[in-house]
């Protein structure tokens, strides 16, 4: 499966304390190691975001640089998320990044992910990884964003609930345990949203369990089960300019003709073991699991070439990966040496049908996708001094994707299958030299490569099935920034340059059928800068600034922007506790985005906007068992009519997706230890 933190073991985790006899610190996963380590991670605590109801992705992911998280307003359509403007060309979903919970896999071996089968609560650190490093996770990783849970350490029962005026109700109920080496978090929520447009209602029920056991040897096994069920996640469709600059909460007339939908089955568990002490680790991680989709899209899909108007899928998916590190002198300095393998698997069985008027009629499409994956890596870690320090690594990756159609009408509809393979590698090699103790810079240069995604490749224009003619896209990294850090201030500004040939881009996109080809080649080129302020006890504030040329250099489309990617994408929050405590704290935060291309010929653009939010909270106890959690927010204070994200390349025009109005949310929640 995609890459976990299990994958590379001292990349994505963090230092503690102990150190291995040759002074390599002893690395665990879980966590991100921060912006000091040769990887140049980001971290971000979630106590420092806006309160919020936590129904969406994106409102973990506001203020990191390098991340444009794009809220659809649209449950039926998953967090639009792009990396670097990796990603971008996706319609629905997350495309070209690594995503994980707690170091398990959210996406999938050929690349699709979505954040939508975890519960979020209990989510305490967001790291993302950019930039050079991320192309050692393998295919499709224009980045890695692991969303990290900590360990329960008292015994705690939670219940909370938001709502806001767009017609949302989130509830959720939380029971923590702890007793010596064993840890136990239950959670379970509900999402009801009437949302802010016609014909936009979700109801969506999410299950989770950890389990966290340290064995007497110091082994440590966790086990995590997810499960989301969405029984109704109704699908507004898309508006065009027009109609989004006159009334951006109209209906659109197909989405009621067509009765545009979907509802979702998901289930995945996962079990891994890791043993991080001395100077010899491992670790070793499995996961299966179950997604059942069926989505009634704005067409009715009668041709018999046509794959239908409404798409049931059901996916099976499995992996597993292990690693060992070895840590050794060289020339009297501590180097860890690391090697690895995984494997991961994933089975469609895709059906589609008519879509009579929001029913489902007579058969269009009945076949067997599959995805298998297979993967070997080393890396290498050297602290060459006390300043400099080197890190280098290669993943080879094999990936077979193949379509078996069983839909075949002599002389009416043609066999559609088809396969194809990759085989592909991916290397990196990034430094960090220490100035003095507040300055450091670092650089890193790498090569990575994306496949199509086995949906990518099953559709072509006219109906002709599986798209053998898309290949993998290769890109070539480059940065170097600086970090400074003072007591309580950090710091950095990064320079990057990315070089993609056969770059993955929307050819077209039509009442939800989506067509993939090869671009020749695109730049992305920018600069990112952040700061994290602590001025004192009672006021701090956090900065992301971000500049993205992103374009086409090669082609019809040739100094064009590419379409879904913001140039500029500012984010700023400042934070007040007047009492300097926990009783009461305002915060308020900015949100400034240029324009965005919709189509590759730059003619639709979504108009740039700042928005601001401002909130209020508070927590206190009551009898020391007590504890209460409140918060008030109010998004959108100026009442800006904006595009929240738009559809790439939607031949019908319809490619704006606006953002809900000036919006007063709260929310409270009620925690007893015992």
């Amino acid at each position: 499966m995609k890459k976990t933190a299990v994958f590379l073991g001292f990349i994505n985790v963090v230092a503690v304390s102990a150190q291995a006899q040759t002074g390599i610190d002893t690395l665990v996963v879980t966590g991100e190691r921060t912006r000091d380590s040769v990887a140049g991670a980001q971290t971000l605590d979630t106590d420092q975001l806006q309160p919020g109801s936590r129904a969406d992705a994106a409102e973990l992911l506001q203020g990191i640089n390098g991340v444009q998280a794009d809220s659809r307003s649209n449950y039926a359509q998953d967090t639009r998320i792009t990396l670097r403007g990796f990603g971008a060309r996706s319609a629905f979903g997350v495309r070209g990044l690594d995503l994980q919970i707690d170091g398990i896999p959210l996406s999938m071996p050929d690349g699709q992910g979505q954040f939508s089968g975890a519960v979020l609560d209990g989510v305490k650190t967001i790291s993302v990884l950019t930039g050079p490093v991320a192309a050692l996770y393998g295919n499709g990783a224009g980045g890695v964003i692991n969303l990290i849970s900590a360990a329960p350490i008292n015994n705690r029962i939670s219940v909370d609930a938001t709502a806001d005026e767009d017609g949302l109700s989130r509830n959720h109920v939380s029971a923590e345990f702890r007793d010596a080496e064993l840890g136990v978090r239950i959670q379970a929520s509900r999402v009801d949203a009437d949302g802010n447009r016609p014909h936009a209602s979700a109801t969506r029920e999410q299950l989770g369990a950890q389990v966290y056991y340290t064995l007497d040897n110091g082994i440590e096994a966790q086990y995590r089960f997810d499960k989301e069920d969405a029984p109704l996640l109704q699908d507004p469709l898309g508006l065009t300019q027009e109609q989004s600059q006159a009334d951006p909460y109209q209906l659109n007339s197909s989405a009621e003709f067509f009765n545009t939908r979907k509802t979702i089955s998901h289930l995945q568990n996962a079990f891994s073991l890791r043993q991080e002490k001395g100077d010899q680790r491992w670790q070793v991680a499995l996961w299966q699991g179950d997604r059942h989709i069926q989505q009634y899209l704005a067409q009715k899909g009668d041709a018999l070439a046509n794959s239908g108007g409404v798409v049931d899928l059901t996916r099976q998916f499995s992996g597993g990966n292990g690693n060992y590190t070895w840590d050794f002198n060289l020339a009297n300095q501590p180097v860890s040496f690391t090697l690895g393998g995984e494997w991961s698997a994933m089975n469609d069985k895709r059906k589609g049908y008519v879509n009579n008027g929001g029913v489902a009629g007579d058969l269009r499409r009945d076949e067997l996708g599959q995805a298998d994956n297979r993967d070997a890596y080393v890396l290498v870690k050297w602290q060459a001094s006390d300043d400099w320090e080197f890190l280098a690594g290669a993943r080879q990756s094999h990936l077979e994707l193949s379509v078996d159609d069983y839909f075949i009408i002599p002389t009416k509809n043609a066999d559609d299958s088809g396969n194809k393979t990759f085989n592909r590698h991916s290397e990196s090699l990034a430094t960090r030299y220490k100035i003095n103790e507040n300055f450091s810079v670092h650089a890193a240069i790498g090569n990575g490569f994306e496949t199509p995604t086995l949906t990518e490749m099953a559709y072509t224009n006219g109906d002709k099935g599986f798209n053998n003619t898309l290949d993998a896209a290769s890109n070539h990294q480059q940065e170097m920034g600086i970090d400074f850090q003072h007591k309580k201030i950090n710091l950095s500004l990064t320079a990057f340059n990315i070089k993609t040939q056969d770059e993955l881009v929307v050819d077209q996109s039509i009442n939800g059928r989506t067509t993939y080809v090869n671009a020749t080649e695109t730049e992305r080129k920018g600069v990112e800068f952040s700061g994290n302020f602590e001025f004192s006890d009672a006021l701090d504030a956090r900065i992301a600034l971000n500049y993205l040329d992103a374009t086409y250099t090669q082609g019809q489309f040739a100094s064009l922007q590419l379409p879904g990617v913001a140039k500029l994408n500012h984010y700023a929050q400042i934070n007040w506790s007047p009492l300097h405590n926990d009783l009461l704290k305002f915060g308020v935060s900015l949100n400034h985005r240029n324009q965005i291309a919709a189509n590759d010929n730059n003619q639709i653009k979504a108009p740039s906007y700042t928005t601001a939010d401002f909130a209020i909270s508070g927590r206190f106890t009551v009898m020391q068992s007590l504890q209460t959690d409140w918060w008030f927010k109010l998004a959108n204070v100026a009442d800006e009519n904006y595009v929240g994200s738009v559809i790439v390349n939607q031949t019908n025009g319809r490619a704006f997706e606006p953002a809900s109005g000036r919006n007063l949310a709260a929310g409270i929640k009620l925690a007893y230890d015992f």
